[in-house]
């Protein structure tokens, strides 16, 4: 296989998740890249804000930069201790061709039942008399008209595509051929909910995840998972933004 080609589009399938070279001591590293990377990033926006009074919580442009390099280190953990690491090309990673057909249409049909999920424990909390709150990050981000490009660009789209990379391409495909692949699509599944820590958004967010490796196991390839993340994303802001404008508080 030719490791130099840029990843596309194609009719035919093409699934290799045999030739994912790295391991579970690679995992542990990547795991440990982000997050320690995610803390000291942390450690700095607090340190900003004591210091400087720079708030990245109160200021919009300022989390947008922030939730930006949070994907950039995720994505350079899984690529660290991979394509670096084994000298592979990025379809290693799942950016390869897929059926483009079949793709779309199974994205799309996961996208509609991800979404009944969400609506039918959004009733069940509301009958419940449970009062249900957006993730934290949601929240602060800007869905003003003005500021709304931004946001989208951050949340709708570089954010699916740095979480399918490490959760689905890295994660899941280096946990596939050494646990199989009922053990590694839960275990991508609840890194990829806990990453977001949001307990009242648990349950759609986990099967969330369940969708989207099981869709990076039956087309082989990343780019249906980012689509149908990304569209996920684009409607809650979409959402967001529709709510602010007629001035409905969440």
């Amino acid at each position: 296989m030719n490791t130099n080609e840029t990843p596309g589009l194609s009719v035919r399938p093409i699934v290799s998740f045999s030739e994912t070279p790295w391991g579970l001591r690679d995992l542990l590293f990547g795991i440990l890249f982000a997050g320690i990377g995610i803390v000291v990033l942390n450690i700095a926006a607090l340190w900003l804000d004591r210091f400087f009074g720079v708030s990245i919580q109160n200021n919009n442009t300022a989390l947008m930069i922030f939730v930006i390099i949070q994907d950039l280190i995720i994505v350079g953990g899984a690529w660290l201790f991979s394509v670096v690491r084994y000298h592979v090309g990025w379809e290693r990673l799942g950016l390869r061709q897929f059926d483009v057909a079949f793709g779309c249409l199974l994205s799309a049909a996961l996208f509609a039942l991800s979404y009944a999920i969400r609506i039918c424990y959004v009733i069940v909390a509301m009958l419940l008399g449970l009062q249900l709150q957006p993730q934290q990050v949601i929240e602060r981000l800007d869905t003003s008209v003005t500021g709304f490009p931004l946001t989208f660009l951050a949340a709708a789209i570089l954010a699916p595509v740095a979480e399918e990379i490490f959760f689905r391409g890295f994660l899941y495909g280096g946990l596939r051929r050494r646990i199989g692949v009922i053990g590694a699509v839960i275990a991508s599944t609840v890194f990829f909910t806990a990453l977001h820590f949001s307990i009242d958004v648990f349950i759609p967010l986990f099967f969330l995840g369940l969708f989207l490796a099981w869709l990076y196991e039956k087309t082989g390839s990343l780019y249906p998972g980012i689509i149908l993340h990304a569209s996920n994303n684009a409607l809650a802001l979409i959402a967001l933004l529709i709510l602010q404008l007629m001035d409905i508080k969440l």
